[in-house]
């Protein structure tokens, strides 16, 4: 992801706000059970670089997304960001992975970045997304839509008829990133749209843009992006933030966690030091028991 970038990760302040009145008033009123749901994994597995790492090392790329499953439990589809597969391909991912795997797929950007996301082109696409998503069936995780930089606040009417036309019983989550969105009248405005049509918000954490790394929550889903290498000394300090916010949101309500960590393709080796800090912290703090990563690298 290049959105956010920056040179020089010193100057970042990546310190995470504080959660505003509104989320605990909303998470004190969301009807939750005891299970906690932690979903993570990657934007993708067809890298090669996962070979020998955390795919064995003689793995066939027709069978990257069987090993992908064995490590994660869930996968950000960036791919459907420029296509909607064939049912075909559909079928074919259905059945490489277990039950209890989740598929979180883009909207296309044919629709969060048109010039009117609602006009009849937009709807088509949409209702073909809508098509793939159902055939997933229990599969399908949160499928998430990220509007175009230039897709501003003075937009929401346009936002509230595409939320409109979203099936209620699909998940979806919502990025923005024009800065308008992040206003404090904004924010009042589709928080509580949000949380009257059961849509999650994103939250991106990235290093340039630290507005969109926000604690706006309309339900009991937290649906986190996250933008780092685990090259930088900023990483473990992150993490630890991030603990430290999940558990304090656990508290409160929320139950479904969707982690998906992003890394720059030179860096993606490292996604095996990155998981594998991160799921014994998660474990501690969250009271259950995800599995280290298993390291083919040896």
């Amino acid at each position: 992801m290049k959105f956010g970038h920056v040179d020089n990760l010193d100057l970042v302040d990546f310190s995470l706000p504080i959660l505003n009145q509104k989320t605990k008033t909303i998470l004190s009123k969301v009807n939750t059970n005891n299970n906690i749901n932690f979903f993570f994994g990657a934007p993708g597995w067809s890298d090669v670089k996962f070979k020998g790492l955390i795919y064995p090392s003689k793995t066939s790329s027709k069978n990257f997304l069987i090993e992908y499953s064995k490590q994660f439990n869930s996968i950000e589809v960036n791919a459907t960001r420029y296509g909607i597969p064939k049912e075909h391909i559909l079928k074919r991912w259905y059945d490489s992975v277990d039950d209890d795997f989740k598929f979180s797929m883009k909207v296309p950007q044919l629709i969060t970045h048109r010039k009117n996301i609602n006009d009849h082109q937009a709807r088509l696409k949409l209702e073909e997304f809508l098509s793939a998503i159902f055939l997933m069936g229990t599969k399908s995780g949160i499928s998430f839509a990220v509007m175009a930089n230039y897709f501003s606040a003075s937009q929401i009417n346009e936002l509230k008829t595409f939320i409109d036309f979203w099936p209620m019983e699909m998940p979806l989550a919502i990025e923005f990133r024009h800065a308008s969105w992040f206003e404090k009248e904004s924010i009042k405005l589709w928080q509580e749209l949000f949380h009257k049509r059961n849509i999650i918000p994103v939250i991106t954490d990235t290093p340039g843009r630290r507005d969109v790394v926000h604690f706006h929550l309309s339900n009991n889903h937290l649906f986190i992006r996250y933008v780092g290498d685990f090259s930088h000394q900023s990483d473990l300090e992150r993490i630890k933030s991030w603990i430290e916010k999940i558990r304090e949101l656990v508290q409160l309500g929320v139950n479904n966690i969707w982690f998906y960590v992003h890394q720059p393709g030179e860096n993606r080796e490292r996604i095996l030091l990155f998981f594998n800090h991160l799921i014994p912290k998660i474990n501690s703090a969250l009271q259950i028991n995800i599995p280290l990563l298993n390291d083919y690298s040896n």
